[in-house]
Parts: C-alpha cells; structure tokens; sequence
C-alpha cells in the first residue's frame, strides 16, 4: 500500500477558508509542481481519520490557516496538535518538518492566550478538561512560530497566498540543498541524471534498480524529491496481491464504470494516461516468481515515461528483473573505519597497543602516530575523520591543537590529571591512568564508555559487530596476515572458503570475529554462526542453527514454530529435519554474496549441514570455518586454512599482566614469579586469562609465597584441564557449586534468569555470578546470555563426571537414570526431554534434587500416545524438598 506524502499538509477549518484562500494556495503549489493535501472531501467526526493521520506524518512541511471560527473545530484542534508532535519529533525522515500559522483576521495573542469568545476552548462542545488542556498548550507553542498575518482588510489574497508559496519554496531549496550534503547525495544526482537521459526519454517506461542498505530511507527520499513529477505514484512491497494494490493506489477506486467493465479489465485503461512511478520493493530476495504478473502490468500499461525503481538488498535480483541502470546504495563500510590514535612519548607501550587491539577487535583500521610523527608531517592528519588524542605530561591539549589544524573530531584521553586550565569543545575522557602509581590501576568502565564513543562518532555503531574479550592481544598481526590471504582470494573473484585450525583456547573464535568486524560491511548479507559444537547436542540443534542462518541473511524466522515467513508474503516453510534444512539454505542463499562465519565446527556432521549447503552463494562470498579438528576440513577444498599459533613472550605477558594487575607490568617484587607463572602457561590465551583472573588481588609482598604455591601447581599439570581447574579450586562450596551448574544446565540462559535459580538454590544470585566473572570463568555476551568457554565448560562436566556423578545433562545417560532409579536420590541436576518417562508404577525420589530441565521431545505415533499419559502425571510422581 502506498505511502501519503505531501510537501505541504494544509490545516484550515473549511467554512471559513476553503473557497478562499486556502483553495487559491491549492492550485498556487499545484501550478509550481508541489503537491498539498487538502480533505475537500471531509466528514465532521470527532477524531482525524486514519488517512488524515497518515497524510500529517507523511507531510513535509505544515500551514496552519488559523480562522476566526477555527478552535470550534475539534478536528481542526486535534489536527493542530497532532502537527506540533510530529514538528517536535521530526518525524521519520528526520528531515526539519517546518510549520508556518496564518493568522486569517485573527492575532497572535489570541491564538495564545485563548481570552477571545472564538477563542474560549471551554465552549467546545462535548470536550474534556484533558482535551482543553492538550489543544490550549499546542496553540500557544503554535502562536510563537513567525507566521504571516493576513488580514482581508489590508492585505489582498493574491499577496498573502504569494508570501505563504515564498516560504514554502524556500523550506523546499533548503531540505534539498540538505538532501544533496546528505549520504544519498550522489545517488540522487544520478537518479536525477537519468531522469534527463535521451535513454529514459525514449521509452514508455524506464526501470532502474537499486540495491544495497537502507533501501527504505533511500526510498523515501525517491518518492518526496520525484514523486511531485508524476501523475500518480505508489509504494509497494513484495506483499500479497500486489497488482490491485497498484492499481487503487495509482487510479483509485472507483465506484461507476462504463459499460459495466470489470475493474480488472477497466483499470489498466486508465493506468494508461497517467504518468506514473512505481517504488517496488524486494524485501524477501527469494527470487521474482512471484512478482512476474506484477512486472507484467507493469511492462504492458505503463506509458508517458513512467519510471519504475526495483530496490533490493541484493544486486543480482536486479539482472532477475532486467533493468535498464542500476544504482548501487553507500554502505557505513564506505566511510570508513579509520582511526588515529595520536600520543606522547611518556605513554606506556602496552596501554597504546591495548587502544590499537581493542579497535582492531571492533573491526577499525588503526593508525598509530606519536607526537614527533605528527611534528615531521603535520598534512598525515588531513584526512582523519576521528583522532584519539592521549593527552600526558608531554602532549597538552593545547600542544595537540596546534599540532592538528583539520575539521576531524577528536576525542581526548587524559592519561593523568593536568594541573594546566585547559579547555576543549572536544569530547573529553578523564582517565588518570598513572599506571607508574602502585594504587592507580586500569578503569574497565570509562574505557568501555570511551570506546563505543568512538564507534558512535565513527559511525560505526552496528549491532551486527560482536564483542570480543576485554583484553584482546595479538589480534593486530593476526588479521594483517589472514586479511592479507582473503584480498588475494578477492582478487581472484572467486568464492573464498577459509579456515582457522587451532588448539582450545588459542583465540580461534576472537580472531574471527575482529575479521568479521572488519569485513560484515561489504557483503549483502552476514552472519557469525556462534558455538556450533554446543549447539548441535541440543534437541533439534543443527536445524536450529540452520534457521538462524536463515533468518540473518534474509528471512523473518518464527523461533518458536521453527518456520520462517518471506516478509509481506502468506508463504510459511517448515525445517522438517536437516536434509531439508540443507535444501532451503541452497536455494534461498542462491546468488547472495555474504559473509558466514562457521565457529567451532567439530564433526562432519556440522559441515554438511551447514557448510555444504552454502555452495551456492554468490562468486563473492566468503565463508571462514573455525576449529581445532584439522581432519574435518580434508574433504572440503578450502581456499586458505590458517594455523593458529600459541602468543609469543611479549604478547603472553602483556595479557596476563592485564589480567592479574589490571597493569601493564608486575610489581617488582612479582615479576620473577609472575614470569615463571607466564611460562607455565605456554602461550595459551584462555590459560593466561583465567590464571592471571585467579591470581588478581594478591599483590602484596606477602602473596608471595601464594603466587609460588600456584606455579608449582602448574608445574605439576601437564593437560589443559589441570591447568584451568587451579582457578576453579579456589572457590568455595557454592562457588563451586554454582560454576557446574552452570556448565551443565544454565548456559546460553539469560542473566537474570540465572541470577533468581542460583538465589534459590544458594540463597545468593548475582554475588555468585560476579566471583565467577572476576575469575573469568564465566561471561555475559550482548543479548545478556551466560556464556562459558568451552574448555571450561568441558572441565566443570568432567569434575561432574569423575567426581560425585550428581548431575545428568545428557540425554542417554538421562535414560539410563531414569530406567535404572538407583541414582535418583543422589542427583542435584537432571535434564530431560518430555518424551522420557519414569519408571512404571514408581515414584521417584529425588530429595536433593535442585535443578530439573525438560527439553522438547520428538515422540509420534503410538509412543506419543503412551508418553502423553505419562506427562500428564510427570511430577506427581517426582518427590524433592528442594527443586527450584
């Protein structure tokens, strides 16, 4: 359905103005190609239709034409008010939504102060105090605009409908002249160009294409800057009968026909004489099958140089429609993600190579220049859009704005407090990191609050960028390098498929998501498929993770139903299973050049059905696979496999320093053992995250004797478990506790949720989860969902297991259980899926039982019918005194 946008909303009341001047301002606009709405068809009622309201937020500008009878009117009043909320919001194009009042043989004051008897809003029939007062307080903001007095005694109408068409072409020059500094600048001249071209001349109708993001604000700038050059326009999506759609929106519907012709029939006569625009949009990008009897119409009935724009997330769905140009959408990628960090000499090295990791890890290209690299060259500056300034003892503000003389926003670190006045229009962080100070240590939350200020001002804000760890290190040289190996495959111009093979804990899954950062922007579409391994244990997981990829490339996914709808269409597909899942990925991703990015892979079984399937993406797709089984990407011929290798000294020690001391460096009395501690660690980043996590705190020289009791554990574990498992048992009872629950039940689950089971099981929830986050064995990621790694998680089970055995996760050992009833009563934990049943006739006792999860079954025919009998009864037949 068609969008009502106008240039100019007139609000009048009719008896007063509509045979005078605000007919004579209708024709006026009409005449210079501007197009007002005017209701000449207005029924009194005592709300604005819907059409009126669409018509007021669709309007660009407003003129109010206040009368002497005009606050008699609770339609005029309503409209007023509505007018004054859209003015104050800006409405959805964000464009200035101007308002201009005539006083019509009324004064301002009036209008204000609401004292006159016209004016008296209490005389309004059938009106409630509420309403008065809402009218009254959007009038007197209404008489505080500059408007233009008109009074019949003294000034002609053709004076006062010329003075109001001045000010609405002015209002007109300026929103253009902003539209074209605006990111559509260029593609609007082009469009315009096309509209000139001898090729759009010489045909009935001209189709141009369109295709990148943003496509619907794109369009609203289409159809208020060209739809005024047009006999009719409409905006459709790719929804559900589009053709009637086309036809009420750009003929109407009409009541009487000659001879009796069907509507069918008798509409594409009249879409004849019209010169018309068509604003299609292809929201689905699922093929244009079903679009082809709408292109049809098009093609047969559109004449008089009509245009027709085909827009589109994906440039190949334009060659599907034949069009005759083609306009390509800027993307944020197109302005860059470039940043300057500029600093002093008296900076520490490992807090300017934090800054350059951390915007590595958000997706930035990081230039780093000191203050004597500016001095030499001061035009390296010209072309920065945003420059982090880190301002020390050697490098003032003022030092700076010398320096640098260019327009870019900066943003300033206060690296310690300056005894100087110095001022700054610029946004200011003031971190006092003084890391030469013994009490001084590193700010998480400023430095958190600084860096999505510079993603903001970099226009770089996107939900789509994934967290990463707080202290990234090493990321910088590892992307150059695989960033060095995908350009080459790009130039190639062919699919690049890309693997990362690498031991647990290495950084296989941050170093992917710095790339993923970087790179999400240039693609059609992309997706960072999280967790694989953990997810495909799960009922229905791989068919889970296929609908995700589904539904964040280019479907509307129904989690719940497991189906997914084509946006605007009646079509719902099931994933019956993942044969099928493998089906739909082909032929919906078909074409589409995007980014998929594959984390933790772990079997075959996850390569096909979540690899293979995406061969038929787009000649420029690139599709990077994350995991630490070399031997499960044999088979599949991958471009480039990059090999992850453990940190070296200085990039071991940079990250458990920041770790242990929330410092660049160890204090002098810990370096030696804090290094020994380093080596133990062998290079392996979540074992210098989670040791160094451990042994925070214990900085004083009396730790001593602690940090050499840890190395010497460390000394004594060779595997990976060992390793992590000395943070783990330094916890107390429901610390620890808490921490298996969490590897075996509650991951993936969402924080508070988590927050009220551990304070029902222990009394205390949130205080339990900080410990466990200090210790970095547990995380929260952007959605607000606990997160464990991996290899943490794998310990907790395996504690579970070799230990007390009082915890069930898996369904065949949930079977076991529950056929043998023998471990019942000793169980803390135990998930299930409700096709399970207990044993016949018995009832379970399960005193300690705590936790119970019931996952979603599969059970048909005659078994769904037994079980259901059974689930009827399930927790009758549960007896615990402390299950949550």
């Amino acid at each position: 359905m068609a969008g009502t946008y106008y240039q100019v909303f007139l609000c009048h009341r009719g008896p007063d103005a509509k045979r005078t001047i605000v007919n004579a301002l209708h024709e006026k606009l009409k005449s210079k190609g501007i197009s007002s709405f005017v209701d000449y068809e207005i029924v009194k009622g005592t709300e604005i239709e819907s059409h009126i309201v669409k018509a007021i937020e669709n309007s660009l500008f407003f003129i109010i034409i206040l009368s002497p009878d005009f606050a008699s009117s609770k339609w005029c009043l309503d409209e007023v008010v509505r007018i004054m909320r859209v003015k104050n919001s800006g409405g959805s194009s964000h464009s200035p939504r101007n308002v201009l009042p005539v006083f019509y043989n009324v004064k301002p004051s009036e209008v204000r102060y609401q004292h006159s008897d016209s004016w008296d809003l209490s005389k309004v029939n059938r009106s409630s105090e509420m309403q008065r007062k809402t009218w009254s307080e959007a009038l007197h903001e209404l008489s505080k605009i500059t408007g233009i007095e008109y009074n019949t005694d003294s000034m002609f109408q053709e004076e006062a409908v010329k003075r109001i068409v001045s000010w609405v072409e002015s209002n007109l020059n300026d929103l253009i002249s902003c539209q074209k500094e605006s990111k559509w600048r260029e593609q609007i001249e082009e469009l315009e160009q096309m509209l000139t071209s001898e090729a759009f001349k010489s045909k009935d109708a001209f189709f141009i294409g369109v295709h990148g993001t943003n496509t619907r604000e794109f369009s609203d700038h289409v159809v208020k800057q060209f739809s005024s050059r047009f006999d009719a326009w409409s905006v459709l999506s790719d929804e559900a009968d589009p053709i009637q759609n086309l036809y009420l929106d750009l003929i109407g519907k009409v009541d009487e026909q000659p001879n009796k012709l069907k509507f069918s029939d008798y509409a594409p006569l009249r879409l004849q004489n019209k010169r018309c625009l068509l604003v299609l949009h292809d929201h689905a990008g699922t093929g244009i099958e079903h679009l082809r009897p709408l292109l049809k119409v098009v093609k047969q009935n559109f004449k008089n140089q009509s245009l027709m724009v085909f827009i589109s997330r994906f440039q190949h769905r334009l060659h599907e429609v034949e069009v005759d140009e083609v306009i390509r959408l800027p993307s944020s990628e197109d302005n860059g993600g470039l940043l300057f960090i500029c600093h002093g000499a008296d900076i520490h090295q490992s807090f300017i190579n934090h800054l350059e990791e951390i915007f590595c890890m958000r997706g930035l290209d990081v230039h780093l220049l000191s203050e004597n690299e500016v001095l030499r060259d001061s035009k390296c500056l010209e072309n920065a859009r945003v420059i982090l300034a880190i301002i020390s003892n050697s490098l003032s503000i003022n030092d700076f704005q010398r320096l640098i003389r260019n327009t870019s926003k900066v943003i300033y670190i206060s690296y310690v407090r300056h005894s100087t006045n110095e001022s700054s229009s610029d946004i200011r962080f003031d971190f006092e990191v003084r890391f030469e100070e013994p009490t001084r240590h590193y700010d998480k939350v400023r430095f958190k609050l600084m860096v999505e200020k510079v993603m903001k001002t970099l226009n770089q804000a996107d939900e789509k960028i994934m967290g990463g760890p707080d202290f990234p290190v090493g990321l910088v040289k590892r992307r150059k390098e695989i960033e060095k190996m995908l350009t080459e495959i790009k130039s190639l111009q062919c699919f690049g498929r890309f693997g990362l093979v690498g031991m647990g804990g290495i950084g296989k899954t941050s170093t992917a998501m710095s790339i993923y950062n970087k790179m999400h922007k240039k693609f059609e579409a992309s997706f960072f498929c999280l967790n694989i391994r953990e997810h495909a244990g799960y009922y229905r997981g791989l068919e889970d993770l296929q609908a995700k990829i589904l539904q964040n490339t280019v479907l509307n996914v129904n989690k719940d139903k497991r189906t997914y709808d084509i946006e605007h269409r009646q079509k719902k597909i099931e994933i019956n299973d993942v044969k099928h899942g493998k089906s739909i990925l082909s032929s919906e991703l078909k074409g589409i050049n995007a980014l998929i990015v594959l984390d933790d892979v772990d079997h075959e079984s996850h390569i096909d059905a979540l690899y293979r399937p995406l061969c038929t993406l787009g000649a420029k797709s690139v599709v990077v696979i994350t995991t630490r089984n070399r031997d499960s990407l044999k088979r599949e011929q991958l471009t480039e496999i990059y090999e992850m290798q453990e940190l070296d000294k200085e990039s071991s020690e940079r990250l458990f320093h920041w770790h242990a001391f929330l410092k660049p460096e160890a204090p002098a009395h810990l370096k030696t053992v804090s290094q020994d501690v380093i080596a133990a660690c062998k290079g392996l980043p979540l074992s210098l995250k989670v040791i160094g996590s451990y042994l925070y705190g214990h900085e004083s020289e009396s730790d001593i004797s602690f940090w050499e009791e840890s190395f010497r554990h460390l000394q004594e574990n060779e595997d990976i478990f060992g390793v992590l498992r000395i943070s783990y048992d330094h916890l107390r009872g429901n610390e620890k506790e808490a921490f298996l629950d969490i590897c075996c039940f509650l991951i993936g689950k969402l924080e508070d949720n988590v927050c009220i089971f551990l304070e029902g099981c222990y009394g205390m929830g949130q205080t339990l989860l900080n410990v466990l986050k200090s210790r970095s064995l547990v995380s929260t990621d952007a959605e607000g969902r606990i997160r464990v790694h991996d290899l943490l998680r794998d310990m907790g089970r395996h504690i579970v297991r070799e230990g007390k055995k009082d915890r069930v996760w898996e369904e065949e050992t949930a079977n076991d259980v529950l056929e043998d009833g023998g471990r019942l009563s000793t169980l803390r934990g135990l998930s299930i899926n409700n096709g399970m049943c207990f044993p016949e006739n018995e009832v379970a006792m399960c005193p300690e039982l705590r936790i119970l999860v019931v996952n979603k079954g599969n059970m048909s025919g005659t078994d769904s019918h037994r079980h259901n009998s059974s689930r009827r009864g399930f927790l009758q037949k549960v007896r615990c005194r402390n299950l949550r």
